[in-house]
């Protein structure tokens, strides 16, 4: 039995090409999804894991204070949030502002529970504690400057990133 020579047909040669070149971009267009979600993903997780270590935080402040609160008491700080108003101007990318979040909360967890009137008697403190630390991501070192401070339920800073070098 004889086998036909596909090689040296010109259409069977395309058609072999055409196979191995789809092949190629389809492994290739597979890759760059399979990279795209794996950062969607990525970003998700490390949201989640710094939103459970902050709920995690409250939840111990806030038994903390339950055996000392009374009922005539006055507000307390229930949540710290956190705005960085240059990011997309330097361009840094939401892991980073992300991790320089959490590192600002770390630092701040003191803060949680405690009464309103107090935190705002401690402004100096806590701007000089922010603004006086180096913050290191991903071999970046980053300094934080507050721009705005809002002392109530929840604490909100506006901070200003500068990439130290």
């Amino acid at each position: 039995m004889h086998f036909p020579a596909y090689h040296k047909n010109k259409e069977w040669r395309r058609f072999f090409a055409g196979l191995v070149l789809g092949a190629i971009i389809g492994y290739a267009f597979f890759i760059y999804i399979h990279g795209q979600l794996q950062q969607k993903y990525t970003e998700e997780h490390i949201e989640m894991t710094a939103q459970l270590s902050e709920w995690e935080t409250k939840y111990e402040a806030l038994l903390n204070n339950q055996d000392q609160e009374s009922e005539g008491k006055p507000m307390s700080v229930k949540e710290i949030t956190v705005v960085f108003t240059n990011a997309k101007k330097l361009e840094v990318d939401l892991l980073t502002q992300h991790q320089l979040n959490a590192l600002v909360k770390d630092q701040l967890v003191t803060v949680s529970g405690k009464d309103v009137s107090i935190v705002a008697d401690q402004v100096d403190l806590i701007i000089s504690t922010i603004e006086n630390k180096n913050y290191v991501v991903d071999d970046f070192t980053y300094e934080l400057k507050v721009m705005r401070l809002i002392v109530s339920e929840t604490m909100t800073l506006h901070l200003e990133i500068k990439l130290k070098r």
